[in-house]
């Protein structure tokens, strides 16, 4: 395939260099953040040194990836996804089965129940396997979109076989509850899809079944239905993470109170060091913390799009266009709820907020961007 990105290595370099950097930044400032925020409570400080340790893991984890040839991701890209998605039926059956109630002896151990869902799997450690969707999700889509060329826009035979394993997916993970996580991973289906050449007119039937259905399950879900509520100011005291978020906020001003300083942290903000880690951020860095965090996603994005868009292959720029818009969504749902813009969702910062499998997963893929980025300037591989 003849095309203008068969330039010289050297141009681009700068591009994937900056994105190793943006992401060794915000992974030591969230390390940083997440021991501060830990530093009162011992539950906090557990999750926040082992946050330190995935870090070191994940560090590894992002040279290897960044130095294999993304391609290999491809081959292994629907055995991926089959995996992922039996994970996902597996616990969307203990989710159901047991719900809120305790399930057997190793039943519960093999999929525990915290806070009224059932979203990992404890494997030695405790695994989310809605995280790993989103990879998966991305490179089995960005393979079969490089196969099918023009014909994803052609409704029978390119979309409708798309949209049932995006959506397959949505429902799984929907099923748990997280409903946030189903959010960002239709969001990644869809802007794949369309980034490959699919029709407006193909997403927006899509597109408005998935409002509705979310609308029915915020109906039928008491607990989603308080946290709208709240949102709205309707029942702020039973759900208040929101308002304490705020005052974190408001404490903070333009510099912070210190770092390691904040009150919001003593047991009144629950999961500062993750959910709303970035009002810990907000308080102690105050406004310029808040700003250089998010300039350091802006960047990220940035080059990850970049890198999408001068890819040396469509499976690249598929693959590349997922992981950025993986990572950048939940980092804005994340900002939006901490200052209100949505309802508490329970959706960690990448990079930044405490878990150990969280990290690693955005570790690696931000390994794996870095790899379509390097391979730029050289002819696109024949298949």
């Amino acid at each position: 395939m003849s095309s203008p990105s068969v330039r010289h290595p050297g141009e681009f370099r700068w591009e994937t260099r900056l994105l190793a950097v943006v992401t060794l930044v915000l992974t030591c400032f969230g390390v940083a953040n997440c021991l501060a925020a830990g530093t009162y409570l011992e539950a906090s400080y557990h999750e926040a040194t082992q946050q330190a340790l995935a870090a070191m893991v994940g560090g590894v984890i992002f040279v290897v990836a960044a130095y294999t040839d993304y391609h290999n991701w491809r081959r292994v890209a629907r055995p991926l996804l089959v995996a992922t998605i039996i994970g996902l039926v597996l616990i969307a059956i203990a989710a159901v089965i047991w719900r809120k109630r305790p399930a057997p002896g190793p039943f519960e151990t093999l999929f525990p129940l915290h806070l009224g869902a059932r979203r990992w799997i404890r494997l030695g450690v405790q695994i989310q396997v809605s995280e790993i969707a989103r990879f998966t999700l991305a490179a089995y889509l960005a393979s079969r979109l490089a196969e099918m060329g023009t014909k994803v826009r052609n409704f029978r035979e390119g979309f409708v076989p798309l949209f049932g394993v995006v959506a397959g997916a949505v429902v799984l993970v929907a099923v748990e509850p997280s409903v946030t996580m189903s959010v960002v991973i239709a969001i990644i289906g869809v802007a794949i899809v369309f980034t490959a050449g699919a029709r407006i007119s193909h997403l927006l039937a899509p597109v408005a079944l998935g409002v509705v259905a979310l609308a029915a399950v915020l109906a039928v879900d008491p607990v989603r239905a308080k946290r709208y509520l709240a949102f709205g100011g309707a029942a702020c005291a039973e759900l208040d993470q929101v308002c304490n978020s705020l005052i974190g906020f408001g404490s903070g001003g333009l510099q912070g109170v210190g770092f390691g300083q904040g009150t919001q942290k003593l047991g009144h903000l629950p999961f500062s060091y993750s959910d709303f880690l970035l009002s810990v951020v907000g308080e102690e860095w105050g406004f310029v913390g808040v700003v250089f965090v998010g300039v350091c996603f802006a960047l990220f994005c940035w080059m990850g799009f970049r890198i999408a868009k001068t890819a040396r292959d469509p499976f690249g720029t598929y693959l590349a266009s997922g992981i950025t818009l993986g990572i950048g969504a939940t980092a804005f749902m994340h900002a939006a709820v901490v200052i209100g813009l949505m309802p508490a969702t329970g959706l960690t910062l990448p990079f930044m907020s405490a878990g150990r499998v969280s990290l690693i997963l955005c570790l690696f893929s931000a390994g794996v961007l870095v790899s379509i980025g390097r391979s730029r300037g050289r002819p696109a591989r024949e298949r």
